[in-house]
Parts: C-alpha cells; structure tokens; sequence
C-alpha cells in the first residue's frame, strides 16, 4: 500500500476521515436512542441532576458534561449518550492525527481509525458517557501538546498543559497517572531546561487550581472519595493470581480478540522507539496498563479501566502490521478488523432491533430494558395506595438505584437505596426515609426478602409483573409495601 505524502498539504485534505468517521457517528445517533440506559450511564446523568463539586465514586467533569444537555433539553437516552458520541467522533479524528504524524500515510492512518471503531468496548464507550470516554478524548491533545513543548518551548503550551491536566483530574483520579511518564519523558528528552522551568511549575499550579472543586468536596467529606477509591483499586491487597486472570480475560473479550493482540503487538513493536510520539504512548499507556495489570491481583480490573492503552496501541498495531513483510501478519489484521467489525455492527442491529430470543432470565438486555415500564407502574401504584404518610419508592440495591431514581424524574417520585453499602446515595440521600411507606422494588435477581430485611409496621404485596422481550421473561418484578418503615434489620 503506497503512502500518501501530507507534509505540504493539511492534515484534513482527505475527506475520507470524515466519511470514516461520519458513517460510525450516524450509527451511534441512530441507535442511541433504543435502547434503556445502563447502571452506569443513569448514575451519571444523576451526577447532573445534583450538581455538586464533585463525588464519592468519581470527579464531577462527568456530572458536568451532562448538565447543559439536562438542564437545556431535559433527559432521555439520545441526549445522555450525544456528550459520549460527540467525544468519540472527536478522539477518532484525533487517532487520524496521531497516526498521520507518525506513518505520513492517510491510508494508513484511515485503516487504523477504522480498527479502533472495530473495537467492542472502545464504541461502548463512544456511545456511553463514563469518565474514562473523556479520558480517551484528552490523551492525544496530552500527547500533541507534550511534543510541542519540548519542540518550541513556549509559555501559552504550559498553560494549556495546567489546564489539560486539570481536566484529566477533574474526569478521572486514574489521571495522575499520567504526570510520571510525562516528566520521564522530559527527562528522556534531556530537557532539564523544561523539568526547572518556573513555567511547568505554573502548569502544576494551573492544573491544581482546577481540580481544587475535587479537593474542596473530599475537604468537607472527611475525604471520602480519596478513601473510598483506594479501597476500590487495591481491594484487600492480598495477591491473587485469579482475579489477574479474570481482569486480562475480560479485556479479552472486550476490546476483541484479535485486536487485544494487535495492541499488544504493537506496543512491544515500538516500545523502544525514539520517535516522540510513540515514546509518549508507550510511556503514557505502559503506565496506564502496568497500573492495572498489578493492581488486579488485588482487585478485578473491569475493563474499561485502561481504555487509554488499547486507544493508543490499537491504531499502532496496525500500523505495525500494514508494514510487516509477513503476509500472513497483513492477513491476520485484516481478519482481525473484518471479524471486529461484523460483530460490531451486529451488535448495534441487536441493541436496536432485540431479535435474538433468550431462555428466561437469561437476556443480556437484563440491565437496559423494562425500567421505564416498571416505574411507570410504580408510580400508579404510589397514587392508588396514598396516605397520610410520605411515600417513595425504595431498592435494595445500588444498581437498581441509578435506573430507579432516573427513570422516575418524570413522576418526581423520591427513591431510596436502603442497603448498609457506602456510596454516592448516602450523599444525596443524608437522612433515612424513617416514617415513610416504602414501595420497594423486590426483582429476580434481587431478591431479597424484604420482611426479614427491614422494620415496618406492615408489610405486604402490591402487584409483580414480568418483563418480556421476544416472549421470554427477561426479568420479574415484586412491588411490596413496607408501610411506616423503621430501619434495616439488624
């Protein structure tokens, strides 16, 4: 495949990066919509509904991205997935970049776009909004003006540095990270002129002045986030070979198999590269990835966790391939991206059109389907059965709690998770719902039994009904009242 010289011409000259790319971010548009949001996705879009500086699971950049959708235009599954699709349209014309810069070949550069929007989890999320899609929107301005500055060392490039760190702080706390392998790659470069510089001393500052809401928040919370994602990170820090192996075997799954091994295969390809790009990669990915490799022997790693390594070598790595003499390494990418992509697309015909039948119980659409329907008939439950005392609705679950409370904003009805789990909920919801008449949500796989779990003056059913999707059961849910609710059994 020949090269196409872009030294003299704009990066943008090809208009096939915006047809590539087009044609994927029409998909997401299309199918955005069809399908109900997932745990994650719904407690997010809460994270703008109660504005805060930022919160216990998660910085606020998030929360705040979906503000402007939410407070403007309201709240449904097309406009809390367009800040995740608009990212991801972004970081793809920032891979055509990235790899224009290192290959000077648009066709190169088009085929490794198109690997990366093969990859199952990466469009999962270029359609969902979690702090890790913004991550993977900021990695390659990161690298770009990381570059810069060690070319041109000007002041307006610090700034803008302070103010990129910031935002990878304010999105993720994983993003600290990133500051060794950028200092490493100063110190690399011998530019002890830049590590001295009164001028990255003020990006620090600029970086820690915008991530100060964070620091705020955890300052008034006796620093509950900090502890609590500790916790979350390095579990009990007793090593087990086996959650290793399950975190490694989900990225597996996840990013496709065959593209797992693209990344792979191109970041020990160019891990010892000079080029400034690539140095940076592997640098910033390596560490991203060394990180949760080693803290998955004490915690399972779930995979979107180090997106930013599989954005950066997936692209390389094929690359890396296009140009091996091997004929079978060009065949065995060209599989890779053919495979990806036929599932892919199936995938987004499954999550519109839901034609495949499950045996009872056992859909994947468990976690994005019926909600609305089921708070629909909560919420006439709640209006048939009023009395004198306030009423909510109520879970035993956090998970159940993120899509209960979102999908009840049009009915304005209160929720409550009731658990002894600490999480984001204890912020928003300080007082226990003492006094009230609890609607609780009891499911099949939640099935608590509800009077051996907390006090009530009484307790009994208010109706079940089943969620059916192609004539099978994707789930069944009990309404039971626990009416004067007391506390959670001890």
């Amino acid at each position: 495949m020949p090269k196409t010289n872009t030294n003299s011409q704009s990066p943008w000259h090809d208009k096939r990066i915006f047809i590539l790319v087009g044609v994927f971010t029409a998909i997401r548009l299309i199918v955005s919509p069809l399908f109900g949001l997932g745990v994650d996705e719904a407690h997010y879009v809460l994270y703008a509904k109660y504005l805060d500086f930022s919160y216990l699971d998660h910085p606020p950049l998030t929360g705040w991205l979906h503000a402007p959708f939410f407070y403007l235009l309201g709240a449904n599954e097309f406009l809390a997935r367009l800040p995740a699709i608009l990212l991801f349209a972004a970081a793809s014309c920032f891979v055509y970049l990235f790899m224009l810069r290192i290959t000077n070949s648009a066709n190169y550069s088009l085929i490794a776009v198109l690997s990366v929007n093969c990859s199952f989890l990466l469009n999962a999320l270029g359609i969902m909004l979690l702090p890790d899609s913004i991550l993977l929107f900021l990695i390659f301005p990161l690298i770009f003006l990381t570059e810069r500055i060690v070319r041109a060392k000007k002041t307006a490039d610090f700034i803008l540095l302070g103010l990129l760190l910031g935002l990878m702080g304010l999105a993720k706390y994983t993003s600290i990270l990133l500051v060794p392998p950028l200092i490493l790659f100063f110190l690399l470069k011998k530019r002890f002129d830049i590590i001295f510089s009164p001028y990255l001393f003020l990006a620090a500052l600029i970086a820690l002045i915008v991530v100060s809401p964070v620091l705020y928040w955890n300052i008034i919370h006796d620093f509950s986030s900090f502890r609590y994602q500790g916790s979350h990170v390095f579990g009990t820090l007793a090593a087990g070979a086996g959650k290793f192996l399950e975190s490694t075997a989900a990225q597996f799954g996840a990013y496709s198999p065959f593209l797992f091994l693209v990344a792979f295969y191109g970041f020990f390809k160019v891990w010892r590269s000079g080029h400034d790009y690539l140095r940076l990669a592997v640098l910033f990915g390596g560490t991203i990835m060394l990180f949760f490799l080693v803290t998955s022997f004490a915690e399972r790693t779930l995979p979107h966790w180090p997106g930013v390594f599989y954005l950066l070598f997936i692209p390389i790595g094929t690359y890396q391939l296009l140009i091996a003499r091997s004929r079978w390494k060009k065949n065995y990418l060209y599989f890779s991206i053919g495979f990806s992509l036929i599932l892919t697309l199936f995938a987004y015909t499954e999550l519109a059109c839901k034609m495949l039948p499950f045996p009872d119980y056992k859909s994947p659409f468990r976690d994005i389907y019926g909600f609305p329907a089921v708070m629909k008939q909560a919420d006439e439950i709640l209006k048939k059965n009023k009395t004198a005392a306030p009423q909510a609705i109520a879970v035993t679950n956090w998970t159940m709690g993120s899509r209960a409370m979102y999908y009840s904003l049009p009915y304005q009805n209160e929720v409550f998770v009731i658990d002894d789990r600490p999480d984001q909920f204890d912020v928003w919801q300080q007082k226990p719902p003492l006094g009230y008449d609890l609607l609780f949500l009891r499911t099949h796989f939640h099935d608590l039994e509800i009077d051996k779990y907390v006090n009530c003056s009484s307790i009994a059913g208010a109706g079940k009904t089943d969620i059916v999707l192609n004539g099978a059961k994707v789930d069944t849910v009990e309404f039971v009242f626990c009416r004067n609710y007391k506390g959670i059994k001890r």
